[in-house]
């Protein structure tokens, strides 16, 4: 079923109508009227039903000889809107930002001459690259193929895509890797990294002249990150002159302490409605925040951005010379994440960083309720 909205005058009460079946199909599937014909089919009356208090008024088309049941289940599910609109309104919007495998390849390697040789880091059990596919591609992660396997069958997750792995950094900086690269793909693989600054540095270092890094970044706004504060310059450059090589105590607190599921998801496309639920307990909070106080690397997400936001933090890296990739191109949010082409011989963003401020400020808030289930 699909919902849709209608505005109003501001004199006017809001409503929505849901469709239903045309005469013809209501004809021929309700029970003891299939013969009837479309001439002789009753007459239909729009029905105003009253809304749950503090939601929208309904309307929608009811047959005057429609059977008892099915008014009863019609009516009875629009009564109460709180429950059935916003499940109807979670499909729609999982339908229209529904993106398939091939269609997100397309966008994160929009601005990639993919003929090159590249390098994929932490592609885990969901390569983007298969070398299966043909693709000139070396990997790298933090585990070999038989561990990647182990740990992702541990977590009941498909494995069958696993490659082997031609660099296993356990802990060792990406700058140990000999080979140099036509372009660089990290999906996912930023707000994992202990220093953002460091790990930037080593990707510059491994591109050939002209070469790019592409980033696929989640969206802080429609993700389990949504309810923790953005990264801000500071704390970058002091993860960066502090040199550490795990996760701090902090960071490992806050991710396990804030973290959400929405209607059950980690992510969501924006437009989404449902009630959030924190995702950890106590106990798991404890253990993990006394794992990163013993040195232990708990991998979590160190860093936290939406996407103008992170546009103005490495414009402002590179603007005082921390790195030298800058933004090559950029596509906005689309489903849950966003992506930046990033190159040594791009010039940054087109646009003036009071301009970025701007926008970055907008995304600070979500206009939404928020509810917790």
């Amino acid at each position: 079923m699909t919902a849709y909205a209608t505005r109003r005058p501001a004199n006017r009460r809001n409503r929505i109508s849901v469709p239903l079946p045309t005469m013809q199909q209501r004809c021929h599937a309700a029970p003891g009227i299939g013969q009837m014909s479309a001439q002789s089919a009753p007459r239909l009356r729009h029905r105003p039903l009253a809304a749950a208090p503090g939601a929208e008024a309904a309307m929608v088309n009811v047959p005057d000889q429609a059977s008892p049941s099915t008014t009863r289940k019609l009516l009875g599910a629009l009564r109460h809107p709180r429950r059935t609109l916003p499940a109807v309104r979670r499909r729609v919007v999982s339908r229209v930002s529904r993106k398939t495998p091939e269609s997100r390849r397309r966008l994160i390697l929009a601005n990639v001459d993919v003929t090159g040789l590249g390098l994929e880091i932490g592609p885990s059990y969901n390569p983007l690259l298969p070398k299966s596919e043909g693709y000139r591609v070396r990997t790298a992660d933090h585990l070999d193929r038989a561990g990647l396997v182990a740990k992702y069958e541990a977590q009941k997750r498909a494995t069958d895509r696993v490659e082997e792995v031609d660099y296993v950094l356990d802990g060792g900086r990406l700058a140990s890797i000999e080979e140099r690269f036509d372009y660089i793909v990290a999906s996912h693989v930023i707000e994992h990294t202990v220093c953002l600054v460091t790990f930037l540095q080593d990707c510059a270092t491994l591109l050939r002249p002209g070469g790019v890094l592409v980033l696929a970044i989640p969206d802080q706004r429609y993700c389990f990150d949504r309810f923790r504060e953005r990264t801000g310059l500071a704390r970058v450059v002091d993860a960066y002159r502090a040199g550490a090589s795990a996760p701090t105590e902090g960071s490992v607190l806050e991710h396990f302490l804030c973290s959400v599921r929405r209607e059950g998801r980690r992510s969501w496309p924006a437009g989404f409605h449902g009630a959030y639920r924190h995702a950890f307990g106590r106990p798991i909070v404890v253990d993990r925040r006394d794992r990163a106080v013993r040195g232990e690397h708990v991998d979590v997400h160190t860093w936290v951005f939406t996407p103008n936001h992170f546009r103005l933090l490495v414009r402002d890296l590179a603007a005082f010379g921390y790195i030298t990739l800058r933004e090559k191109a950029f596509h906005d949010t689309h489903g849950s994440e966003f992506y930046v082409t990033m190159s040594a011989e791009a010039g940054g963003p087109p646009l003036r960083r009071p301009e970025l401020v701007r926008l970055a400020a907008a995304e600070a808030s979500v206009r939404e309720p928020i509810v917790f289930a």
